[in-house]
């Protein structure tokens, strides 16, 4: 009986032990930049009257796959609005569907807009293409839709840009 206990002791043991490993994600973690525009739709106190502008936009992101299917990409943007310089701050959370060469990605986006001396939430959905150039490094495509709320009041913000990733 007490070798029976320890036969059972060991598989729940080597179970754990090996569980982590088959939890591991499939791909490479990778830094990228991107530079695109930004239009902006809608008026807020931090940002008056923006109407329909259009602004150069760039920024930087970590890709981090959490299995191969699921990636989780904590990222900054800078862009110049009416009311000033804005930081958008987010975590996107992306579906990936990979392809011979490529991967298409669609997620949605939460994060935190900084404009002048504003903080304000924001929330998105995002879609795009990466596509493979050599081993460790992807160009990629993507649209950003965003709603920064500020008080009672709604801006909707529209992102394009493409840029490269280099995995490691």
């Amino acid at each position: 009986m007490k070798g029976l206990h320890l036969l059972l002791a060991a598989i729940v043991l080597g179970a754990l032990t090996c569980a982590p490993l088959a939890a591991q994600a499939e791909g490479s973690v990778g830094l990228g930049v991107s530079f695109g525009a930004t239009m902006a739709e809608g008026s807020t106190p931090a940002i008056p009257n923006p109407g329909g502008s259009v602004a150069f936009n760039w920024g930087f992101y970590v890709d981090i796959p959490l299995i191969s299917t699921f990636h989780v990409t904590p990222s900054s943007e800078l862009y110049r609005l009416s009311g000033g310089n804005a930081t958008d701050v987010d975590l996107a959370f992306k579906f990936i569907v990979p392809l011979s060469g490529m991967e298409i990605f669609a997620g949605v986006v939460p994060g935190l807009t900084a404009v002048s001396t504003a903080l304000d939430p924001h929330i998105g959905v995002l879609g795009g293409l990466s596509l493979k150039l050599v081993s460790n490094l992807d160009v990629f495509a993507q649209a950003k839709y965003n709603i920064l709320f500020d008080g009672g009041q709604n801006m909707h913000l529209f992102h394009l840009n493409g840029g490269l990733l280099f995995k490691f």
